[in-house]
């Protein structure tokens, strides 16, 4: 039995000698290759097997490739941090070129996952916010260009809005100026006609999109009002004179309609874009118009709060505050419109006179409903009409408000 175990023994070492001589040229033809990981794990297996194979050269060969293997495990260390650290910093293309250059170690796995999902997926990210950023630069261009009353341009820059998170309010600016046109149009054609009634309507309309637009709809309202009061024919004897029902006013004519959307963000945008200018007081308008949806806002009153004390609003964005609380108190609801006008005064509301004149307005009438009980109502609408009063330019709206409030006004010193 022993004989034969030492027998099978000396058959199989011409085998294993043979095993190693293929080892060792396969290691060799793997440092050819540059396969360093490859060479280095064949040379190192045949060193460990038999030391003193090829007088050492294994094992020789084993601690050259396995010292590259230590420094090219460094250097993807290296690369694999670095294009870690260009890829969170958006720099696609240079992450993209280190993990290009890892062929081997441990983040082998994970630079091919980058290279094949993670900077692909990023770059299409960055196209998409690239291509919001400019529909949102579009916009916000086209939304000044309709402020300012170029609709040319507005138009032609609402057009371009063609993707991204204002196309829907782009198209809505378009139908708007469309249908302003439009009733614009028909104002001028029926008042060429002296069909001053449906003239008036078409101004009306065009007014209510808005007031301030080119072509001036509320003054050509007034006109045509003061036109159509002229042609009234004269009553015959015994007859009731004609009664010509005016159409429906806007709140007042001083400010601008509340919009029936408030585009909060933009408005908030906007605001912070005019405060790194130093645009002080379209800063304010803007943040006023924010406070107009959203009394509480906390990025308004921040805002509002960073701003110069002594900065008057300004812009048509500081009226829709005004106009909203105004807008309020014809609807009844007091309490919110002395809170909205309340904020455009404590914010330097360009048309002061016009807003302390309100808020007394909306006081008095609490204390005639009250039963003439809230007197305290009574003598803070004094001190508002008071501080009315001190633009000597103000003229209030007559035939907007009561003659029992106006007389109030008037005796007011």
């Amino acid at each position: 039995m022993k004989r034969t175990l030492i027998l099978a023994v000396l058959l199989a070492l011409p085998a294993f000698a043979a095993q190693k001589d293929d080892d060792f040229r396969a290691a060799q033809a793997a440092a050819n290759a540059n396969k360093i990981e490859e060479a280095a794990r064949l040379f190192c297996a045949i060193a460990k097997a038999d030391p003193a194979f090829h007088n050492g050269e294994a094992a020789q060969d084993c601690k050259i490739y396995q010292d590259q293997v230590n420094r090219e495990n460094a250097r993807n260390e290296e690369r694999y941090t670095d294009g870690v650290n260009f890829f969170n910093q958006g720099l696609l293309d240079n992450a993209e070129q280190k993990f290009r250059a890892i062929h081997s170690g441990t983040h082998l796995a994970d630079a091919q996952n980058y290279l094949s999902s993670k900077i692909p997926a990023a770059k299409q990210q960055a196209a998409a916010q690239g291509a919001e950023s400019a529909m949102s630069a579009k916009f916000e261009q086209a939304k000044e260009a309709f402020n300012n009353n170029a609709f040319t341009s507005a138009k032609s820059g609402f057009s371009q809005v063609a993707s991204g998170s204002h196309q829907s309010e782009a198209q809505a600016y378009l139908q708007k100026i469309q249908q302003y046109e439009q009733f614009m149009q028909q104002g001028d054609s029926a008042a060429a006609g002296k069909n001053y009634q449906a003239a008036m309507s078409a101004y009306q309309n065009a007014a209510n999109i808005k007031g301030d637009g080119p072509g001036d709809p509320n003054g050509k309202l007034s006109s045509v009002r003061m036109m159509a009061s002229a042609n009234v024919p004269q009553p015959q004897q015994q007859q009731q004179p004609q009664q010509i029902q005016p159409p429906p006013r806007p709140v007042v004519s001083a400010v601008v309609a509340p919009t029936k959307k408030v585009d909060i963000q933009a408005l908030l945008r906007k605001a912070q874009a005019a405060q790194r200018k130093r645009d002080y007081g379209s800063a304010r308008g803007a943040y006023l118009a924010v406070l107009s949806e959203d009394s509480s806002n906390e990025q308004a009153h921040a805002g509002l709060d960073a701003l110069p004390k002594d900065t008057v609003a300004t812009g048509t964005e500081a009226d829709v505050l005004l106009a909203k609380g105004i807008a309020e108190y014809y609807g009844g609801d007091f309490a919110k419109a002395e809170v909205h006008i309340g904020d455009y005064i404590s914010n330097q509301g360009g048309k002061s006179a016009l807003a302390y004149f309100y808020l007394a307005t909306s006081k008095l009438t609490r204390y005639f409903l009250g039963g003439d009980n809230e007197k305290k109502l009574l003598a803070e609408a004094k001190e508002d009409f008071k501080k009315a009063k001190i633009s000597s330019a103000f003229k209030p709206p007559e035939k907007m408000v009561s003659p029992k409030i106006l007389k109030i006004f008037e005796e007011t010193s």
